[in-house]
């Protein structure tokens, strides 16, 4: 089971609580040792959060400046010991403040200079590209995924609930044909994600525990880590949303990326079915827009050549209202 990570640091805490209290062979007991060990305990903890959510970068160059800036003041203290200084009888010797000196000034300086000579940049960068994606059972079984991580639209690493194949397989055994044509469509979307994965970041399946609870841990790991949601389900993708976390909406990316059809613009457009008014008839193209044709009901199976003149987009799909060429050509030639 995955831990928060406070199970760990408590028990780290009262660790040192019990090894304060019964280290100190020879002296007589006292609370004060067990509290010392816990102070420590939370002090080192206290530390480990702000650490953490410090880019590694910057304590790298932080930490490589600190330690060259500690050297260069143990050297300088030392040339300064084999001169004719006195030394205190009793005490510290003051020059022992040099090298602390020193490696804060140089630890300061290399965070600084670091960042304005953009040495830390392109670590940042590497980081910020690879942010994981949280991938659903509705988006496997939409399938576009797949399409847009061969496109380069969207690389992982991909991070998949464990339970997709149980589920896949249980859908697959569904007496309903569209649940299972649902299932293989998933079955196949995973099959091209893992042959790919070596080359788009990745792909890794994640426990999330019992089924029931698998979309409140889902959110509670988006909470916890920098990771964004790829997915079609308007349940999931509006609490995502409010809590502040990134998603990406299948249901949206696909509209988004068609090509918009301007008003004159002219289309060849093969028509289907009839439309819900009279006389209308009903086309699609091959980005699945719906072409609605006034006074083509007539034209029922064949295509057309349709001029545009209203376009409608909305986070459903768009469609667009077209009158048939020959009959503008008449309207034209009649005025």
């Amino acid at each position: 089971m995955k831990t928060s990570g406070w199970e760990v640091r408590v028990l780290f805490i009262l660790v040192l609580g019990l090894l304060g209290t019964f280290a100190f062979d020879g002296l007589s007991p006292s609370p004060w040792y067990g509290l010392t060990g816990l102070g420590i305990g939370i002090f080192a903890v206290i530390l480990q959060i702000v650490f953490v959510k410090i880019p590694a970068d910057e304590i790298i160059y932080t930490t490589v400046g600190a330690i060259i800036g500690l050297i260069a003041g143990i050297l300088i203290m030392l040339a300064l010991r084999m001169g004719n200084l006195p030394a205190p009888e009793h005490g510290v010797t003051p020059l022992i403040m040099i090298p602390f000196a020193f490696s804060y000034v140089f630890g300061h300086v290399a965070f600084t200079k670091g960042k304005k000579l953009g040495l830390m940049q392109p670590a940042r960068e590497k980081e910020t590209s690879a942010t994981p994606l949280l991938v659903d059972l509705t988006a496997v079984i939409d399938g576009r995924i797949a399409d847009m991580m061969l496109a380069g639209l969207i690389r992982g690493p991909f991070i998949l609930p464990a339970s997709i194949k149980d589920r896949l397989e249980e859908m697959s055994d569904s007496e309903d044909i569209i649940e299972r044509g649902r299932a293989r469509r998933g079955m196949e979307t995973l099959e091209r994600l893992e042959e790919a994965a070596g080359n788009s970041g990745g792909l890794e399946y994640m426990d999330f525990g019992k089924l029931e609870r698998e979309r409140f841990r889902m959110l509670e790991y988006l909470r916890r880590e920098s990771v964004s949601l790829l997915s079609s389900d308007e349940d999931i993708l509006d609490i995502a949303v409010k809590e502040g976390n990134h998603v990406i909406n299948l249901e949206e990316v696909g509209p988004a990326a068609r090509p918009v059809t301007l008003p004159g613009e002219v289309l060849s457009i093969r028509l289907v079915r009839k439309g819900r008014n009279p006389r209308q008839a009903v086309g699609f193209m091959d980005d699945g827009t719906m072409i609605v044709v006034e006074g083509a009901e007539e034209m029922l199976g064949n295509t057309v050549e349709a001029q545009a003149h209203t376009t409608f987009r909305s986070s459903g799909g768009t469609m667009v209202f077209a009158r048939l060429c020959k009959d503008i050509g008449e309207e034209e030639a009649d005025a």
